[in-house]
């Protein structure tokens, strides 16, 4: 499945095996594994290859999972955002994790505001989009905000760590920003 979104200064595609290297690169730096990785250390190459295989493969069972995201101008992987709901999981999420090279640079909220428009424009009955975020991560925290939502009280609990759950209702969200 071919899918491609542009915002202003990204593409969003489906990932594919070319981004497993790059996926990998980004999982292993500690400061990413921090919030995103079992214990917030860095799991070994192998690991993370099994985790890009199982991105690649939710696009086979759902019909949707995470995009890779590029540089219009460079053609630069700089990370995955997008849609995701694993088995168990508490609801449809956008979930981002962006290299540490392109911190700073507005590239999360950005691609995530593409994400969930498409989401929401492919699941008309779905009534609202969830990120499940570290309480200690501050910079996601800081992403969701800028996309719309607001954390919800609720807790998600997943590798032995308790995740708040962020929400935007599907109305507001599109008023706002579709």
């Amino acid at each position: 499945m071919t899918i491609r979104i542009e915002t202003e200064r990204l593409i969003l595609r489906s990932m594919e095996p070319r981004d497993v290297d790059p996926h990998i690169e980004m999982m292993t730096n500690p400061a990413i594994a921090r919030y995103l990785a079992p214990g917030g250390k860095a799991r070994s190459r192998a690991d993370e290859w099994r985790a890009a295989a199982c991105y690649i493969g939710h696009w086979q069972i759902r019909g949707f999972g995470f995009f890779s995201v590029d540089e219009k101008e460079t053609g630069e992987w700089v990370g995955r955002v997008g849609p995701w709901m694993p088995e168990g999981w508490p609801g449809l999420e956008c979930g981002w994790s962006i290299t540490s090279d392109h911190w700073g640079k507005g590239y999360a909220p950005e691609a995530a505001i593409g994400a969930v428009k498409w989401t929401f424009d492919q699941f008309p009955d779905l009534t609202r989009i969830i990120s499940v975020i570290d309480p200690g991560n501050a910079n996601s925290q800081a992403v969701a905000r800028k996309i719309g939502e607001q954390k919800t009280g609720e807790i998600f609990e997943f590798w032995d760590h308790k995740l708040d759950v962020w929400a935007a209702e599907r109305k507001a969200w599109l008023e706002a920003f579709g």
